[in-house]
C-alpha cells in the first residue's frame, strides 16, 4: 500500500510541506541511492529495515525514525521477513535546520526513538488526511507540520527529566564508555551512542561533563589517539593500518587529529618516542 501527496506551495517561506504519504513496504523494498533537495522524515509505524547514510548504515525497527537531508546520498530498505511500514513528511524552508536542531537532529545524528505518547503517527495521521482532501489547505498542512515538528522537540526536551528522576546517571555513563571501548574502531558518534542508550544527545553530553569533565567527542577522540599510541609501537602496521584500527578511514585526518593530541605527528611518535603513550 502506497498513498503519497506532493503539495506545491512556495508562499511559506519559513516552513513549507512539500509531501507527505504512508506506505506499508513490500519485503525488501528500497529507495536509492539518491539525494533529496529537502528534509524528509520517516516514522516507523511497524516491521524494520535498514537506512543509509555516508556509507553508515542504521538498522531501523517500529518506534524509531529517520531524518533525510538535502543534497545527502541516502538509501533505505525494508527487510525481507518484516518489512516495515511507516508515514512520512517532505519540508523546506528557512526555519527548518533550526527546529530540527532543537529536536536533536542532523546529518551527524539523523535517527530517533519514539513513543506512543509522543503523538508522531497522530500529527502524521492528520497531516495526510488534509492533503488527501479535495479541499486541501496549504495554511492547514503548514499548522499541522509546525505541529509534528512541536512534539518531535517535546520529545526530546522531556526525555532528559524522566532520565534524571528513574535512573543512576553514571550507569549511563558506563554504559556509554562500555559502548566506546567495543566500537572504537569502526564508525562513531554521540548521537549514535545516545540513540543505543534510549537517551537524548544532550542529556548525554551533560553526563559526561559531569562525571568524566569531559565531552563524549573529546572522549572518542582520546581513546581511539590513545589506542593509537599503542599500536604505533608494533613495526608490522603502518600509519594507514593504525588509522583503520582506530576509525579514521582516512589517514591525513587521523594524521592532523594525532599531531592536536599528542603534539607530535604519529611518524615522529613511533621513532622518537618508542613504547611509550604520551
Amino acid at each position: 500500500m502506497l498513498e503519497k501527496y506532493y503539495i506545491s506551495k512556495k508562499d511559506n517561506t519559513d516552513l513549507n510541506v512539500y509531501r507527505c504519504g504512508i506506505e506499508e513496504c513490500l519485503p525488501e523494498h528500497s529507495w536509492g541511492p539518491g539525494v533529496r533537495d529537502h528534509y524528509i522524515i520517516h516514522v516507523i509505524i511497524s516491521g524494520r529495515g535498514c537506512f543509509t547514510v555516508n556509507g553508515h548504515t542504521h538498522i531501523l525497527e517500529a518506534g524509531q525514525g529517520f531524518l533525510i537531508c538535502p543534497g545527502q546520498i541516502v538509501s533505505y530498505k525494508a527487510d525481507s521477513i518484516k518489512p516495515w511500514k511507516y508515514s512520512w513528511v517532505g519540508f523546506h524552508g528557512l526555519k527548518a535546520g533550526q527546529i530540527l536542531k532543537r529536536a536533536g537532529l542532523s546529518l551527524d545524528c539523523p535517527t530517533f526513538y519514539y513513543y506512543e505518547n509522543d503523538l508522531l503517527v497522530e500529527s502524521l495521521d492528520k497531516m495526510i488526511v488534509e492533503a488527501r482532501s479535495q479541499q486541501s489547505s496549504d495554511l492547514m498542512l503548514s499548522g499541522l507540520l509546525y505541529q509534528f515538528l512541536a512534539r518531535l522537540v517535546h520529545r526530546t526536551q522531556s526525555r532528559e527529566p524522566v532520565a534524571y528522576k528513574n535512573s543512576d546517571s553514571t550507569l549511563y555513563v558506563s554504559k556509554a564508555v562500555e559502548y566506546i571501548e567495543k566500537n572504537f574502531s569502526g564508525y562513531l558518534s554521540v548521537g549514535g551512542i545516545a540513540n543505543y542508550l534510549k537517551i537524548d544527545r544532550s542529556y548525554l553530553s551533560t553526563l559526561f561533563s559531569r562525571h568524566l569533565g569531559i565531552s563524549p567527542r573529546d572522549f572518542i577522540i582520546n581513546y581511539r589517539i590513545n589506542k593509537a599510541c599503542e599500536l604505533l609501537n608494533n613495526p608490522l602496521l603502518s600509519i594507514g593500518d593504525v588509522a583503520r584500527s582506530v576509525g579514521y578511514e582516512d589517514p591525513l585526518q587521523f594524521s592532523k587529529t594525532f599531531k592536536k593530541e599528542k603534539g607530535v605527528s604519529p611518524s615522529r611518535f613511533r621513532t622518537e618516542i618508542p613504547g611509550k603513550t604520551i
